[in-house]
């Protein structure tokens, strides 16, 4: 897509709900593309940033493009690529917990950027390691979705298994295009509640959330 080129969509499998079709083009929209829980955390940067899943660069270019100094990082060496063919000037390919001794202002977790946890539990130790990457009085804007409605029927019944150690927005996902299949990796979708208490738990506090259009919302959390 980024060489002109409009393709297939991008297909994502889970273990728990039905596929997903993307079309490449989400990942190069433009800023009024965006819902609106997206345009507000980019209204409320501030500072040095650090873009965490940067992608294929959508947020991280319009806050270049706004004049502010944002560090861009994904692990995938071809989005690396594709944010510097798009002109994204400081772009670094590394594992988040691998990041160190570097201080931002504002941490974004957009597009479900919260799932790099991973788990519910790892979601405590990926914010206590963006901890030590903020200065004092910085904030991470983070959006994800709460899965409950998957498993409420038409009754409003819910049907999550209580028994079961792990939480259920925790998932496996697959992404295929073409014939190329990337490896199962895991991802986590946490519900508003959840995040803000493992947040608090980590020594921040909860600035603000912003409701979006399906079950899906951003927060602001700060470190005072």
């Amino acid at each position: 897509y980024q060489n002109g080129i409009v393709g297939e969509s991008i297909v994502v499998k889970t273990d728990i709900a039905e596929d997903e079709v993307l079309s490449p083009s989400y990942f190069f929209r433009t800023y009024e593309e965006m819902p609106i829980q997206e345009q507000e955390a980019l209204k409320r940067c501030s500072g040095k940033i650090l873009d965490i899943g940067a992608g294929a660069g959508v947020h991280s270019l319009w806050l270049q493009n706004h004049g502010f100094d944002v560090d861009s990082l994904d692990i995938s060496p071809l989005s690396c690529d594709t944010m510097r063919k798009r002109g994204i000037k400081n772009v670094i390919l590394k594992d988040v917990y691998a990041l160190k001794d570097q201080k931002y202002d504002t941490i974004l977790l957009l597009m479900n950027g919260a799932g790099v946890a991973q788990t519910l539990p790892g979601l405590e130790i990926l914010l206590m390691h963006l901890k030590t990457l903020l200065n004092p009085g910085g904030k991470i804007l983070a959006d994800s979705s709460d899965l409950l409605y998957l498993f409420t029927d038409e009754n409003g019944e819910m049907w999550v298994d209580i028994a079961s150690d792990a939480y259920y927005g925790e998932m496996e996902y697959q992404l295929s295009y073409k014939t190329i299949k990337g490896k199962p990796f895991p991802w986590l979708f946490v519900d508003p509640e959840s995040f803000s208490d493992i947040a608090k738990l980590c020594g921040f506090t909860v600035k603000d959330k912003i409701a979006g259009a399906h079950f899906d919302y951003m927060v602001e959390i700060v470190l005072e």
